[in-house]
């Protein structure tokens, strides 16, 4: 028999490795282990665009390439609003099988992600560059926030930033209704971590300041327009 030929496509993409990094099935603990694993695999290749990206953006801003690190950003953004879908596909899965795979994880963890960890570490980071361009402006955030128009560049970046801690802290909150539905909260994970320390994790913000300014600007804006008791 003829051996076929490997594309010029395969070859590129490396598809022979790629579909040969899952369990075969006859090393399964069961079916959708090839589901749980391929999802999670999904997921850190998302993770490895998205840590690029804050890479180039953070590049961008320390050359003052302020639309080149508002551009990295939108994509950092795009990939964050895709990864919850991702996860939604472990659904499937039903928890008594659930935990059968688990078990087959022996001391595996979804904290042990290395690129969720390495996105948690980068993201405050680029608040200094951020804060340097402002400083370069003698601005604030609040100030931004007012002279947004004569700033407009620089506030659309502002503006991808708190939309990049925000989908972050959304994903996050997302992932925990995924725990919640398949293994519950009042339980500990693999890790001998209460799932319920998932929570206070999802609150952690990148950019306080960002956020504060935000406020800044509500409290300036009511003083302006002086407003009365309802």
């Amino acid at each position: 028999m003829e051996e076929r030929k490997v594309t010029d496509y395969e070859k590129y993409i490396r598809t022979e490795e790629l579909l040969g990094l899952q369990k075969r099935d006859g090393e399964l603990s069961c079916d959708d282990e090839l589901t749980f694993q391929m999802i999670h695999q999904i997921a850190e290749l998302h993770f490895k665009l998205i840590i690029q990206y804050i890479h180039l953006a953070d590049a961008n801003m320390n050359h003052g390439e302020v639309l080149g690190a508002t551009q990295q950003l939108q994509r950092v953004n795009m990939h964050l609003k895709h990864l919850p879908p991702v996860f939604d596909m472990v659904k499937v899965i039903s928890p008594r099988d659930y935990h059968t795979i688990r078990l087959a994880l022996g001391r595996g963890s979804g904290q042990d992600s290395p690129g969720f960890n390495e996105i948690l570490r980068l993201g405050p980071t680029l608040w200094g560059p951020f804060e340097q361009l402002l400083n370069d402006k003698q601005l604030t955030p609040f100030m931004l926030h007012k002279a947004a128009g004569d700033n407009y560049e620089l506030y659309l970046l502002m503006q991808e930033l708190i939309a990049f801690d925000e989908n972050f802290q959304t994903f996050r909150k997302h992932h925990i209704q995924l725990v919640r539905r398949m293994i519950g909260l009042n339980t500990k994970s693999l890790k001998g971590i209460p799932a319920q320390a998932l929570e206070r994790g999802a609150k952690f913000e990148f950019y306080p300041q960002l956020w504060e300014a935000i406020c800044e600007l509500t409290d300036w804006t009511g003083s302006s327009y002086d407003p009365k008791p309802l």
